[in-house]
């Protein structure tokens, strides 16, 4: 498990030097085609124009996918809970999400009381380390 972890983690480190790479390369082909055209030199400005343009684009694209990736793992580390409570004995129950729980839902009959048990919280936390 640890092996696939430092693999994963060497290729997002690889493609984030990649893309970074590429957008130099990108920014230096567009000052180069400016020179260029004030050379004279039309045809290689338009070249180097839309390569860089071109370059620029699929590298920021990609820097922003990886970003957006981040957010998405660190988000799924998070673990959502709900507390099911009796209004009458005061009886709490920690549970794991469900899809569909939304607070004061009515869940079912209280295991001590009988009486009716609703969900009080829902909230989220990180796992413990």
């Amino acid at each position: 498990m640890a092996t696939a972890q430092k693999k994963s983690g060497f290729y997002f480190y690889l493609t984030i030097i990649f893309s970074i790479g590429v957008l130099a390369y990108s920014v230096w082909l567009i000052f180069n085609s400016v020179i260029s055209y004030e050379q004279g030199q039309t045809g290689e400005f338009y070249y180097g124009l839309i390569l860089g343009a071109i370059g620029v684009g699929l590298s920021v694209s990609s820097l922003s996918t990886m970003r957006r990736r981040m957010q998405t793992i660190k988000t799924k580390e998070l673990k959502n809970f709900t507390v099911e409570y009796c209004e009458k004995c005061y009886f709490k129950k920690l549970r794991e999400f469900k899809v569909g729980d939304y607070v004061y839902k009515k869940i079912g009959a209280c295991p001590q009381c009988k009486e009716e048990l609703l969900i009080s919280q829902i909230y989220s936390e990180y796992p413990k380390k």
